[in-house]
């Protein structure tokens, strides 16, 4: 049996709502067990200086050092907390996974997640891994989408076509064929929750907000023609393994949809963007696993917006859709749970990332470690 490790993993995507906590025990190899999680919210004033630098802009450089540091204090709150749930002090704890927040993703040239893990590791005395995306790129691929390894872990089953989708604030799929010779496939489908977020705070007169459950979304009609539009766009077409994120699907794009169609500027445009999410992963589905998986499995914010699932639902009349939690799994914090498990994967020297996912000539030991002295908070 492989030697079980305590591990917390923490995670932050591309919505920038706030860090998932999970504390687990695991081998690294088979699925943790979840031992205890929690959400921690950012401030809105948080989630602003986030949202800012997911575009250019004066000073960037000096706004993200005080946000990589700001976040560092963020993610060792989190990281401490979780334990606290947990009833285990910190000098239990083998290592932290983070994640990081994300603010540029360039593939082909950089990724770049922030989030200061040494400041982690300081604050926490608990050896640290972070920037997992990094190793991957060097050998060629796009550094994402890198859970699918851990959806293989926890999901296929023999003889079944099952697509893994992740609607966070970008959807992502993995597509597991249940044939052990057939190579995993996966990457970003294209925009989800991140479209649907800016579009809900621009007509919440820029408070930050979201449409809860689609409710806003169930009440307008889903216009055909900006969905055609919408699902011309060049990235959908491009070959799995892919992977994007708010660069392209941002809110410079959002401008781009409603200056073409201003009639979107309401519940029609919130009806409208979640049918683009549900055209994309079913063509996804279709074309990844022909002729249309059997299972899909919903994991991320979006596997709890009713009103997408129900138009996922009706889209794929012959696919069972289920959520992660039908699986015993959290949705919620799957992602946290695979940072977790790939930084037990880094101690053992393990490979993470898979070529069928991110394009990559080869797998990679993903992570940088960043040992520790001793800690700066309290361990109780």
């Amino acid at each position: 049996m492989e030697e079980q490790k305590i591990a917390v993993g923490l995670m932050s995507g591309t919505s920038a709502d706030g860090i998932d906590a999970v504390l687990v025990r695991t081998d690294g190899v088979s699925a943790p067990r979840v031992l205890a999680d929690l959400e921690l919210p950012f401030p809105d004033e948080l989630h602003q200086r986030i949202l800012a630098l997911y575009e250019p802009g004066a000073d960037e450089i000096d706004r993200m050092g005080d946000l990589h540091r700001a976040l560092g204090e963020r993610f060792a709150e989190a990281a401490v907390a979780v334990c606290q749930r947990g009833g285990l002090s910190l000098e239990r704890v083998d290592v932290i996974g983070s994640h990081g927040q994300t603010i540029r993703h360039r593939p082909g040239r950089f990724t770049l997640q922030i989030g200061d893990p040494f400041l982690i590791a300081a604050r926490t005395g608990v050896p640290t891994v972070a920037d997992f995306r990094p190793a991957d790129m060097a050998r060629g691929g796009e550094g994402a989408p890198l859970v699918p390894l851990f959806h293989q872990v926890l999901f296929t089953r023999p003889e079944q076509r099952i697509a893994v989708v992740n609607l966070g604030g970008v959807a992502n799929i993995t597509a597991l064929s249940g044939h052990p010779e057939r190579p995993l496939i996966a990457g970003d489908i294209g925009p989800a929750n991140s479209l649907l977020d800016l579009l809900a705070t621009r007509l919440n007169q820029g408070v930050r907000a979201v449409d809860r459950n689609g409710a806003t979304a169930a009440q307008g009609r889903v216009q055909a023609e900006p969905l055609a539009w919408l699902m011309s766009h060049p990235y959908l077409g491009r070959p799995f393994p892919k992977s994007t994120g708010r660069e392209e699907f941002g809110a410079a794009f959002l401008e781009s949809v409603l200056a073409r169609y201003p009639a979107l500027e309401g519940a029609d445009g919130l009806a409208t963007l979640a049918q683009f999410t549900v055209e994309s992963v079913a063509e996804a589905c279709g074309r990844l696993l022909s002729p249309g998986a059997q299972r899909l499995i919903l994991c991320g914010g979006g596997a709890r917006n009713r009103f997408l699932v129900e138009r996922l639902e009706r889209r794929l009349p012959m696919t069972r859709v289920s959520d992660a939690e039908d699986l015993g799994v959290d949705a919620g914090t799957l992602e946290a749970q695979a940072f977790a498990w790939f930084a037990v994967r880094t101690l053992k020297g393990l490979t993470s990332s898979l070529p069928g996912a991110t394009g990559a000539a080869a797998p990679a030991v993903l992570g940088a470690i960043h040992p520790v002295t001793r800690p700066l908070l309290s361990n109780h």
